[in-house]
């Protein structure tokens, strides 16, 4: 499982930083995890040059083959389908582990991954694809009628998202977004909300600017509070690196704050060009971060977004399976027509003074007592922000705050 987070890991840099220099003035949001989980269920049907170029883009090709840690089945389908269905069991027994693990720490923050593939009803799905998506992605795979009832379609798939996402996504497709052209979607919606281990109290939040750029800036609620937190500093990047747990310490937020500087938005371009997984994890070790007394100002906001991947996936090399010519998606339908139409990625993301007050109570009089000197952080320019699942260190969202 460890190389699967590991590649999750690199996909997640790839991706971010292909979304994030689409547009520097944007809020980024995404959990390339569950995006990740989505692309191998994809990647679970293809064959030949689709699958490889899935297996490159989200670093699949680097996933362990350990005998060890495969499925204990003595008739595995490899012997009977070859080395590619080898080795989507190993990467799907992996992911199955891992969403397994997730799922087991989900009593302490809401977490909700709704991945599901809609496919036109004239191509009917190979029965051992459907039961290996139910049985390690969680999820099943959906007949609709894309071509007669279109617009039915679409109302089933955005009430199916909206349901799953205690209806904090709606419409996650536009009308005329789905037509009867449209034989294969790949839904993929997550919604996140957890409490501060230690809380913002409501009464320190006042109004106070952040500021956009140089020239620019806006008037914004700033959350503040005094306590031990995690905090060290990058000096290749003169910025600063703070950790906020959350309640039970299974999940963190990880915040990358450039210093201040007369263009606040280039400092943070700078930061996004050189982060990747290896330099993240060094920047957040024990040796670069300590326990100190830190004087926090951070700004509530809320986040939601959606993103038509199929352009994004095929800068990123993942051509063939959009193209109807090329596409091999035959261990998803023996169809030789069938490829994927539509990906969408939406998420939702709220960040508020809400926390575990009794856990923040004692350590809040403790460092009053001991007068100490305040490291500040103040989080009034754009920064970066990653939500890391700590037991398993593997990234569920990264995030780029440019305008709360």
């Amino acid at each position: 499982m460890d190389s699967l987070i590991a590649a999750n890991s690199k996909f997640c840099f790839d991706f971010f930083q292909e979304i994030s220099k689409r547009d520097i003035h944007k809020n980024v949001f995404v959990c390339p995890l569950s995006l990740s989980a989505a692309c191998a269920m994809i990647r679970l049907g293809a064959r030949g040059n689709s699958a490889q170029q899935i297996d490159e883009a989200l670093h699949f090709n680097e996933v362990s083959k350990d005998k060890s840690e495969e499925p204990n089945d003595p008739q595995s389908k490899s012997e009977k389908e070859g080395s590619a269905t080898n080795e989507n069991e190993v990467l799907s027994y992996h992911f199955g582990n891992l969403l397994s693990k997730l799922d087991r720490d989900k009593s302490y923050y809401t977490l909700t991954m709704a991945n599901r593939l809609y496919g036109e009803q004239e191509f009917p799905i190979c029965p051992e694809y459907s039961d290996d998506v139910i049985q390690f992605y969680h999820t099943t795979v959906e007949s609709v009628d894309f071509r007669k009832d279109s617009e039915k379609s679409r109302q089933e798939i955005n009430f199916w998202v909206e349901s799953q996402c205690q209806g904090k996504i709606k419409e996650l497709f536009a009308k005329e977004a789905i037509d009867n052209s449209t034989v294969l979607v790949l839904v993929n919606a997550v919604y996140f909300k957890a409490k501060w281990e230690k809380y913002f109290d409501c009464e320190n939040t006042v109004d106070e600017p952040f500021f956009l750029s140089e020239d620019e800036k806006k008037t914004v609620k700033m959350m503040n509070q005094k306590g031990q937190f995690r905090i060290g500093f990058i000096e290749e990047l003169q910025a600063q690196i703070l950790e906020m747990k959350y309640t039970v310490e299974k999940l963190s937020m990880l915040v990358l704050l450039p210093s201040s500087s007369e263009d606040n938005v280039k400092s943070l371009q700078e930061l996004e060009k050189k982060i990747s997984h290896e330099k993240l994890m060094a920047w957040s070790s024990s040796e670069n971060m300590a326990e100190e007394p830190v004087a926090i100002s951070f700004p509530q906001f809320i986040m939601e977004d959606n993103y038509d991947l199929k352009s994004v996936l095929q800068d990123m090399g993942i051509k063939d399976v959009f193209d109807e010519t090329k596409a091999d998606l035959t261990g998803i339908s023996k169809s030789p027509n069938l490829h994927l139409s539509k990906i969408v990625h939406r998420s939702f993301v709220e960040v508020d003074e809400m926390g575990t007050q009794a856990v923040a109570a004692s350590g809040a009089v403790g460092a009053e007592k001991a007068l100490p000197s305040w490291v500040e952080f103040k989080a009034n320019r754009p920064f970066l922000f990653f939500i890391r699942h700590n037991p398993t260190q593997v990234i569920l969202f990264c995030g780029r705050v440019y305008s709360p």
